[in-house]
């Protein structure tokens, strides 16, 4: 993980641009089943989650344990969104849309210490 920040930094922005459609979908099709969009979800979830395990492993705990919790709300979160979402404010969408900013910063934070790598001193 250590050695591989911009791979990780550039999968992880890939896998927030297939959350961000899967939800747009989700929430605005007026389908009543979504297993494509689901499965692209279980499967940016479970990439994020070994992200954030990957980080606390590669000595940036405080950027892995932030993910980790940031996924666990997320998937606690992710049931009030659908096509049947009545507009109006609620605190699982503040919690989605946290953690997606969050995994963005990270994404970056990840590529930005790809490109410039520490020097060991």
């Amino acid at each position: 993980m250590r050695k591989n920040f911009l791979g990780s930094g550039l999968l992880t922005a890939g896998a927030l641009l297939l959350v961000y459609a899967a939800f747009d979908d989700i929430t605005t099709d007026n389908a009543t089943a979504f297993p494509v969009e689901y499965s692209f979800l279980a499967l940016c979830a479970a990439w994020l989650l070994v992200l954030g395990i990957g980080l606390v492993r590669a000595q940036r705990p405080m950027f892995g344990w932030i993910s980790i919790a940031a996924v666990a709300a997320a998937l606690w979160a992710q049931r009030a969104l659908g096509p049947a979402m009545v507009p109006g404010w609620r605190t699982e969408y503040t919690v989605i849309i946290a953690a997606y900013v969050w995994f963005w910063f990270v994404a970056a934070a990840l590529i930005r210490s790809g490109w410039h790598p520490r020097t060991a001193t």
